[in-house]
């Protein structure tokens, strides 16, 4: 629980800095911090792995070594005050205080990038959480070499994440087209759970797991920066990005207790997988709802009427 809350306070902060002093790049920053969790994981293990420690010894380096670089990131860091913060308008003051919690939240189109987070996520979490179990029991993998087998499929899909997202971001800073690039990622995600339906086999999930690293990556990296890009308020930029966290965090909590029991009902795992693709889907469908307003330039906002002819 410790762990979780950290993790959700320390991602709100982050990904508010990206709102806060990035402007051009926001789809390469948010890549970067989206992939940053994946990268964790494997240099986690792999580094408690390559030292030989047991448990104990493992989570006494671990918390020095987030210590450390979570007091050098805070203290490192430059973090000014927006300039959209420091002169609030007097209207917005005088809102009913239901109204200024809602924040971001009043948004439709911040809405539905939510609701897109929260279920192309829980879809994830339906692909990757029950991993274990589907070798040993789905693809039939020798228990001795199972979770062997889950760490090579871990790496594949960390790379592909990695690769994805900042690819994913970096297109869509120069392009400018973000809710085409989070469709598609949606939809590739979706087509990995189809090739675990037809090849249930320890290649066809390997492929699978590449193919999921991709679409999540850039769905997770481009999805961040429109978030990002429609939050109205400076002053609220952790929170509502926080709330950000929150639909993708939730997405990958649910996922195992609603796969353990999509797996028990029919007794096998090509339910998960459906579930898993057809989630997908409907995240992606949900970003056809998203309609951000064009960003004013100062040429239109300054032009005046043309003088009449004489």
């Amino acid at each position: 629980m410790g762990v979780s809350v950290g993790i959700a306070v320390l991602s709100a902060a982050l990904t508010a800095m990206i709102a806060d002093q990035v402007h051009e790049q926001r789809g390469a920053a948010s890549a970067l911090v989206s992939s940053a969790q994946a990268v964790g994981i494997v240099v986690g293990v792999g580094a408690v792995v390559l030292l030989g420690l047991g448990i104990g010894a493992s989570y006494v380096v671990l918390t020095a070594f987030i210590f450390v670089v979570g007091l050098g990131t805070a203290l490192l860091l430059p973090d000014p005050v927006p300039a959209g913060a420091l002169h609030l308008p007097t209207a917005r003051a005088a809102r009913p205080r239901w109204r200024e919690r809602l924040g971001a939240l009043q948004d439709r189109n911040f809405v539905w990038v939510l609701a897109s987070r929260l279920t192309v996520n829980l879809g994830n979490a339906l692909g990757t959480a029950l991993l274990l179990f589907f070798l040993l029991y789905g693809v039939g993998s020798p228990a001795s070499s199972a979770e062997d087998d889950l760490l090579v499929l871990i790496v594949i899909y960390t790379v592909f994440v990695v690769m994805a997202s900042l690819i994913a971001g970096s297109v869509s800073d120069r392009t400018g087209r973000r809710i085409s690039i989070i469709l598609i990622a949606a939809l590739v995600q979706a087509l990995s759970a189809v090739l675990i339906l037809i090849s249930p086999t320890f290649i066809g999930t390997a492929i699978a797991a590449g193919v999921m690293g991709v679409g999540y990556g850039a769905f997770m990296a481009v999805s961040l920066a429109l978030a990002t890009d429609l939050l109205p308020r400076p002053e609220h930029h952790a929170r509502d990005l926080g709330v950000v966290n929150v639909s993708a965090n939730l997405g990958q909590l649910l996922g195992p207790l609603l796969g353990a029991g999509l797996v028990a009902l029919v007794g096998g795992f090509w339910l998960l997988f459906l579930a898993a693709g057809i989630l997908s889907v409907l995240g992606a469908v949900m970003m056809l709802a998203v309609r951000p307003a064009p960003p004013a330039t100062p040429a239109a906002s300054s032009r005046s009427p043309r003088p009449a002819a004489r």
